[in-house]
């Protein structure tokens, strides 16, 4: 807290120096959070400020086209500040800044948000709820699995106000390919600090370990680990294009993203205003979940095209056998996450 009160502090002198010195009286976001135009400001027609940062340069692009597309539909009515990408901290302090009304707009994954939400939205990327695209944006970025994990962020202080792709956890490794069960027992995988990812990884006879990301490429050259569990895009970003040699798309977990707003700054908005932003975001979602796709697909063609990766599919009968492992996860949590949200999972009635 101590450190995401000095961020706040590093921002609103930053605030008053940039307004104040040029004798704009606005009231803006990031000194107060709100969004409010003062008597002055919307008398002299100046528009009304929003600040908006994210965890990645990539992703600070789609925050500037939301940006973009925010004062070309609003007619210069609202004015965004793209802050750059991780200079206000983690993840996890900008979804802090939300909920303290210091930041107005986010672009986050649905996991980093979690982390500061005790695991509330844990259910949401289970084993085995969705196992391709369609199913993904039918029930994960449009759907009832969206429909929970906005209310539960809203309950506590966050406003998501759209989704976009994140992508399917896959298994790549060095040392061998794999097709069936067999082929993970005994490999040292790392993950994240998910309890149901590390419960499945357990159950498919692999070691689960949990390092940080920054340590990933140094832990596979020194068979500390002999490979992760990771959406394909992502390897990029680790630097572990050129280190890892197999890859097998389980697609057994997927997890989104989303544009949040705080509502010290949503709740000043007109109804009008608020499906305004909400259209922008949901078109710059569209955009980066196009990019991650194609992306995820062209780097999966090239690598197994080139020969540096091998690009297996799980067996039919590694496929039953994961969705034993799926359900048992299932059950397992029905004490972890509310009564009414495992019945639908484990009834399947999400899907409907």
């Amino acid at each position: 807290m101590k450190k995401v009160m000095t961020f706040v502090a590093a921002i609103s002198i930053v605030s008053t120096v940039l307004y104040g010195c040029g004798g704009k009286d606005i009231t803006t976001p990031a000194a107060s959070g709100g969004g409010q135009r003062t008597e002055s400001a919307v008398q002299s027609g100046e528009a009304v400020k929003f600040t908006i940062t994210s965890d990645s340069p990539k992703r600070a692009e789609y925050c500037q086209l939301f940006v973009d597309y925010v004062a070309e539909v609003s007619e210069g009515k609202y004015a965004g500040e793209v802050l750059a990408a991780s200079s206000l901290g983690s993840a996890a302090d900008t979804a802090q800044m939300i909920q303290m009304g210091t930041l107005d707009f986010n672009l986050n994954d649905d996991m980093s948000i979690d982390g500061i939400l005790d695991g509330k939205l844990g259910f949401a990327w289970l084993p085995g709820l969705v196992s391709d695209y369609k199913e993904a944006d039918q029930y994960y970025n449009k759907g009832w699995i969206a429909g929970q994990v906005t209310k539960i962020m809203e309950e506590n202080n966050i406003i998501r106000i759209s989704s976009f792709c994140n992508g399917f956890r896959q298994v790549g490794n060095m040392k061998r390919e794999i097709t069936n069960m067999s082929d993970l027992k005994g490999l040292k995988i790392r993950i994240p600090s998910v309890a149901s990812v590390e419960s499945f990884y357990e159950k498919c006879g692999a070691l689960p370990v949990s390092i940080p990301g920054s340590e990933v490429l140094s832990a596979i050259q020194t068979g500390t680990v002999d490979g992760l569990d990771n959406a394909v895009f992502n390897y990029v970003n680790q630097g572990l294009t050129d280190v890892i040699k197999y890859i097998t798309e389980l697609n057994y977990c997927y997890s989104g993203g989303c544009f949040v707003s705080s509502p010290k700054f949503w709740n000043n908005l007109s109804e009008e205003d608020k499906a305004m932003f909400t259209e922008c975001a949901d078109k710059a979602s569209a955009e980066f979940t196009e990019y991650f796709r194609n992306t995820t697909d062209e780097l999966t063609k090239n690598g197994a095209g080139s020969g540096q990766w091998v690009v297996s599919q799980p067996s039919e009968e590694m496929k039953a056998e994961l969705q034993k492992i799926y359900e048992e996860i299932w059950e397992e949590s029905k004490g972890k996450y509310p009564a009414d949200i495992m019945d639908m999972i484990i009834s399947g009635d999400y899907k409907k």
